[in-house]
């Protein structure tokens, strides 16, 4: 009861003031509703699956690797794969943009992906690697590397890793287009 003599009071004593909270509750609202933005508006089912479709980060993250990024789980971190110069080697990097930009360690002994190159359907397999990007690692980590002996004769791909377990989260199926930045 005490709340609402306090509101009721407050309201009779600062009528201009109620007038500006009662205006900017349009904006809050709608800022509410737009969040972070809407990285994934488009049209098809998206159940058994997450990723974007290739077309970067509509919410205006940068690679920071200067690789293709995806954003997985709408901000719930973001994968990026890179071409490591000079080698068949692919990285792929997990980060987190929200609420600072930090790397985002987890453990897993590997991370299967398929691509589809062509017709052909291939495996990747990613292993856990310190951040010389050589060195494997036991340990948590925010880089994992696979070796693909045709990467370098394959400008294109459409891959998709099987399965990520991070934080208790069980993300699968998440689909990428990869293409090499000249």
């Amino acid at each position: 009861m005490m709340l609402k003599n306090l509101v009721i009071s407050v309201g009779t004593r600062c009528r201009a003031s109620r007038t500006r909270s009662s205006a900017s509750l349009p904006i809050l609202i709608l800022a509410a509703a737009l969040g972070c933005g809407d990285s994934h508006n488009h049209d098809h089912d998206h159940a058994g699956h997450n990723h974007n479709h290739g077309e970067g980060d509509a919410h205006g993250h940068a690679a920071p690797h200067g690789g293709v990024l995806v954003n997985v789980e709408n901000e719930f971190c973001h994968l990026e794969f890179v071409i490591e110069p000079g080698t068949d080697r692919l990285q792929l990097h997990a980060m987190r943009f929200h609420p600072r930009e930090a790397p985002l360690k987890f453990f897993m002994e590997k991370i299967e992906a398929t691509a589809k190159v062509g017709e052909a359907e291939k495996t990747i397999i990613f292993k856990p690697t310190k951040l010389d990007g050589v060195t494997a690692t036991t340990q948590p980590t925010s880089l994992y590397v696979a070796q693909i002996d045709w990467l370098n004769d394959t400008p294109t791909f459409t891959g998709t890793l099987t399965e990520l377990k991070i934080e208790g989260k069980s993300l699968t199926k998440i689909t990428f287009h990869f293409a090499k930045k000249d």
